[in-house]
C-alpha cells in the first residue's frame, strides 16, 4: 500500500503537514474534526499539496524534513511543486542530526534505510545552496561557477587505500571551480583555484585556494611566485585576508626549499608551500540561515584575489561577465 506526505491548509491559514496510506480518507478525518489534534480546531481542512513515498520509514523522515521549513518555503512548495524545494531556506536541522547519526551509523545498510532523509535534508539542500551561490558568483566573480551535480562532493568515501573502510563521509562539502577548470580537487585532478563550503556537526567552515595542487600547476605557481613575490604578498598580507582568514595553511609543507632554489630568495616565505589555501570557522547555526549565501558571498570576495592570483599563475582568466 502506498505512503503518502501532505500539507493541508487549515481554516486559519495554517499548515499541517502529515503521513497517510488513504489520502483522501486521512484529509476528511481532518475536515470533520477526527484527524490531529492540531487541525481538531481549525477547520475546515483541504488538501494543499501531496506527493508518494515507497515506505512508511520514508514517508515520516520526508515528512520530519518538511516541518523544518519556514512557512513562506511550505507556500512555495505548494504554488510549484517540487522544484521550490530546491530554493536555499537554511540548511533542514534534519541533516545535521542525519550526520551526526551517520558518525554512529557508518554502514551501508544504515544509509540506505535513511536514505531518503539524507536527500531531503542535506543532499537537496545542498544544491538548493549551490543554486544560489552561481547566481551570486556571476555578480562578482563570472569566472567561478556552481554546478548542483559538481560542486557537491560526493558522500561516498574512497576506501581503496585507507584503512578506515567506513563507507560514507560524516560531512557535506561544497566546491565553486573556474568556469575553465575541471570540479576535480587534489594531486589527482586538473582543476585550479576555487572556493569550498563545509558543513559537519562542531565543525562548519569556509575556505578557498588551491589544495595540493598537481605538479605541472604547482609548478607554474612556483615560477609565478620567483618573478613577481610582490605581488603575491599583496595579496596574502592584505589586511581584510588576515583579519579573516590568517596565514595560508601550512599543509604539506616541504621540510626545505625546492631543489635549485637558493636560501634568501625573495619568495623563499611561500616556496616551501604545497598547497595554498586559507579557511575561517563559521559558527554551526549559520547553516541554519536564510542569509547563508549572503554571509557566504561575503567571505568569498575577501579571497577572492587569491583565488584570481593562483589561477592567473595557471593561465586561467577572470571574467567580468559569464
Amino acid at each position: 500500500m502506498p505512503w503518502h506526505v501532505y500539507i493541508v491548509r487549515c481554516g486559519d491559514g495554517t499548515l499541517y503537514t502529515g503521513v497517510a496510506t488513504d489520502l483522501a480518507r486521512r484529509v476528511a478525518a481532518h475536515d470533520a474534526g477526527r484527524g490531529a489534534r492540531y487541525t481538531r480546531s481549525r477547520r475546515p481542512v483541504t488538501l494543499a499539496w501531496s506527493t508518494t513515498a515507497r515506505d512508511r520509514s520514508s514517508a515520516q523522515r520526508l515528512e520530519a524534513a518538511l516541518k523544518t521549513l519556514p512557512r513562506t518555503a511550505k507556500e512555495r512548495l505548494i504554488r510549484e511543486g517540487a522544484t521550490a524545494m530546491h530554493e536555499w531556506h537554511g540548511l533542514p536541522k534534519a541533516g545535521l542530526t542525519f550526520l551526526r547519526q551517520l558518525r554512529r551509523n557508518n554502514r551501508r545498510d544504515w544509509f540506505e534505510s535513511h536514505r531518503d532523509t539524507y536527500e531531503a535534508a542535506l543532499r537537496e539542500p545542498m544544491r538548493a545552496l549551490v543554486e544560489a551561490m552561481d547566481v551570486r558568483f556571476a555578480g562578482f566573480a563570472a569566472e567561478i561557477v556552481g554546478d548542483p551535480k559538481r560542486s557537491l562532493f560526493r558522500i561516498h568515501r574512497d576506501v581503496r587505500f585507507s584503512r578506515d573502510k567506513s563507507p560514507y563521509k560524516t560531512h557535506a562539502a561544497l566546491w565553486f571551480a573556474h568556469r575553465d577548470a575541471g570540479f576535480g580537487v587534489g594531486r589527482e585532478a586538473h582543476g585550479g583555484a576555487g572556493f569550498y563550503f563545509h558543513v559537519e556537526p562542531g565543525s562548519c567552515y569556509v575556505a578557498g585556494g588551491f589544495w595540493m595542487p598537481p605538479r605541472p600547476a604547482l609548478d607554474r605557481i612556483r615560477e609565478a611566485l620567483a618573478e613577481d613575490p610582490a605581488s603575491f604578498a599583496r595579496v596574502v598580507d592584505a589586511p581584510a585576508l588576515r583579519r579573516t582568514f590568517g596565514p595560508l595553511s601550512t599543509e604539506g609543507m616541504l621540510k626545505r626549499l625546492p631543489r635549485g632554489t637558493a636560501p634568501g630568495h625573495p619568495a623563499e616565505r611561500w616556496l616551501r608551500h604545497q598547497s595554498f589555501t586559507v579557511s575561517t570557522e563559521l559558527p554551526e547555526s549559520a547553516v541554519f540561515r536564510r542569509d547563508l549565501p549572503a554571509l557566504l558571498e561575503r567571505r568569498y570576495r575577501t579571497l577572492l584575489p587569491l583565488v584570481r592570483w593562483l589561477n592567473a599563475a595557471i593561465g586561467l582568466n577572470e571574467a567580468v561577465r559569464r
